[in-house]
């Protein structure tokens, strides 16, 4: 292994995925106020994320299919609307961090990988901006560690769980998928990686299987045991 994958939400960040998301909808919506009402603005924010979830062109970013998508369903407003939802995450989206329960564990775990030479990418699934990206690693207390890529929808051109999320990561890298470690706690998502010949390790403390993938992780363990696993395992 050359390189090791770490998920953010669920994985090295310990939350509730349903529970942060009903949050941040209700936040983001209510800087809407002024010029959408909430359930208007909430349906085509959705709507707009699914576009960019499914969407396979490799020719635009997941930032570009999402505002192409979002602005047509809300044409009337959106002018004036985009620099409050930029002020949004620029300035209010760090304030969620209560609702993450930060693991000293996850720090611990991408430093064992980087004991063992082995360069590190942040793998969210690429559907917040940058910034939002930034927060949410700090609320795991990781952000300021030496990753080599960070995923966000500014820079990456599919989401998870389709293959094509993992082959752009591994041609950024240069690097084979058998060279490489996907560790995530969700098996439809994270765990397909290993139809491409990554390696793959679940955490469980969040896991989240809807029996969307047949394939079985090659490692699973609890959070607490992942950079203790890191540091002893040979696959390095």
């Amino acid at each position: 292994m050359k390189a090791v994958l770490f998920d953010l939400d669920g994985t090295l960040l310990q939350l509730d995925t349903q529970e942060f998301m009903n949050i941040y909808l209700k936040e983001v919506a209510g800087v809407a106020i002024p010029l959408v009402e909430p359930q208007r603005f909430t349906t085509a924010l959705l709507s707009s994320t699914y576009r960019m979830l499914h969407d396979r062109d490799p020719q635009r970013t997941n930032s570009e299919v999402f505002w192409a998508d979002f602005s047509n369903r809300l044409s009337d407003c959106i002018d004036s609307l985009t620099p409050l939802i930029e002020s949004f995450y620029a300035e209010q989206f760090r304030n969620l961090s209560w609702v993450a329960k930060p693991s000293e564990s996850a720090r611990k775990a991408v430093l064992a990988a980087l004991n063992k030479g082995a360069r590190i990418v942040l793998a969210t699934n690429p559907v917040f901006p940058r910034s939002a990206v930034m927060d949410r690693m700090a609320w795991a207390g990781v952000d300021d560690l030496p990753w080599e890529f960070v995923t966000s929808y500014e820079d990456m051109h599919f989401c998870k769980p389709y293959q094509e999320y993992y082959s752009e990561i591994i041609s950024r890298l240069k690097l084979n998928p058998q060279e490489c470690l996907m560790v995530g706690n969700d098996v439809g998502k994270d765990m397909v990686a290993g139809y491409l010949g990554f390696r793959t390790y679940l955490v469980t403390d969040h896991l989240i299987d809807n029996g969307q993938s047949a394939i079985k992780p090659d490692w699973a363990g609890k959070l607490d045991e992942l950079a203790g696993w890191l540091a002893e395992t040979d696959i390095f």
